[in-house]
């Protein structure tokens, strides 16, 4: 096959867009008579004939004879592909496929292995260009399961085609246990991932140290081991995105399922021995209305008599509210005003209980905490022992404390 023109391909494929999605859909055995109406449905006024497009087709390499059939062609696998990640239409990856890609890789870690104890650059190079492709496939391949899971499961919740239960159950347990289920097996039961790629970033971190003086060689292995640490991470995130969306619709449609197999076999029987072959009543205890304990008419209506004539009483008053008592409080500006006019102080506590003698103890106490602070002077203790002090029935014990003025 002749070397194609990227900007040819793209600018054809920018001209038929149309015919080339078609062809997608299609796929696979498009009959020459499907061929040349697709081209006629798409064709544009300036475009050229329809055989010439069906050449170009050919030419560009977007079709080839299909081995099936005679006189049909079918869509090559690498144009394909293309169109479905732009079209975000992805095919499920299998278990065997993911195991191949760690087969490989086994081999080459092996193989760079024996590279790094020889010295080799150049083939380390080489299989670490190898190595990378592989992790690179392993990963876009498991974005693409993940992506293809997500969409049959909106598409089965949706339900646009009008599926059965049992068809919509059929296809959820087709992903279940042909791709979710070993895939778990692999990565959290026995692990095999994890060694295969544990074993590979051992070899890659080995081969950093071995090339650390031959700095080309050396960013190929950090550059592969980045690489193995993304991979690594993301195959456990698409699996467990995977498994989010899958296992509450595989529940759901199984619980559908188990009612539906039920109610068809109840009905079976219903078919074959009437309503009394289920025992309805005795199976689901449904209830059965019973009057029981009803007034008579005439009692009824001497009650309502007897409501019509009451006469309600006025409710009892609430208690009064009682006004605060406000002589245990000491009024802050009051307190100051006294308190600058009676500086100097000998004993400032003594005085507070003679001023405000029915005040509370924690008000005495807050009013001379004030003094002892520094607000109305400086404050001094005297010499000698300790005072008693009475207030409210409560004694307190201290050395008396006097105030002056500042700067005297």
């Amino acid at each position: 096959m002749a070397i194609i023109s990227p900007l040819t391909f793209f600018r054809f494929a920018a001209d038929h867009s149309e015919l080339l999605e078609r062809l997608y859909e299609k796929r696979a055995r498009i009959t020459e008579t499907e061929l040349r109406e697709y081209v006629l449905a798409c064709r544009k006024d300036n475009d050229p004939a329809p055989q010439q497009v069906i050449n170009q087709l050919e030419e560009l390499g977007i079709i080839e004879p299909s081995p099936e059939a005679t006189a049909a062609y079918e869509m090559r696998r690498p144009v394909a592909q293309l169109l479905a990640y732009l079209l975000h239409e992805y095919r499920l990856t299998s278990v065997e496929v993911i195991q191949a890609y760690l087969s490989d890789l086994q081999k080459l870690g092996g193989g760079l292995v024996k590279a790094v104890a020889d010295k080799d650059g150049a083939g380390a190079v080489r299989l670490l260009a190898d190595a990378a492709d592989e992790v690179e496939r392993m990963r876009q391949d498991s974005r693409h399961s993940r992506e293809a899971i997500v969409a049959d499961v909106v598409k089965l919740k949706a339900n646009k085609a009008g599926l059965t239960v049992k068809e919509r159950l059929g296809r959820v347990d087709y992903l279940w246990t042909r791709y979710m289920a070993p895939l778990r097996d692999m990565l959290d039961v026995r692990k095999e991932m994890e060694r295969q790629l544990d074993s590979l970033e051992a070899a890659l971190a080995h081969g950093e140290i071995a090339f650390e003086t031959d700095l080309a060689v050396h960013w190929e292995f950090t550059a592969l081991r980045s690489r193995a640490l993304r991979l690594r991470r993301e195959i456990a995130a698409d699996f467990k995105e995977s498994i989010k969306e899958l296992l509450p619709l595989h529940n759901e449609l199984h619980r559908e399922s188990a009612v539906s197999r039920g109610a068809a076999h109840a009905l079976g029987l219903i078919k074959r021995g009437g309503l009394q072959a289920i025992d309805l009543t005795k199976r689901l205890g449904i209830s059965s209305w019973r009057a029981k304990g009803l007034f008579a008419d005439e009692a009824i209506r001497a009650y309502m008599l007897g409501l019509k004539g009451y006469t309600p009483k006025l409710p009892p008053p609430l208690c009064a509210v009682r006004a605060p008592d406000l002589t245990s409080l000491i009024q802050a500006d009051d307190f100051k005003t006294k308190a600058k006019k009676a500086v100097p102080l000998n004993d400032a506590l003594a005085w507070l209980i003679a001023q405000y003698p029915q005040a509370a103890p924690e008000q005495l106490l807050r009013c001379y905490a004030r003094f002892y602070y520094g607000e109305f002077g400086t404050t001094r203790f005297a010499d000698g022992t300790e005072k008693s002090y009475a207030a409210q029935g409560l004694s307190f014990s201290a050395r008396p404390m006097g105030v002056e003025k500042n700067g005297n």
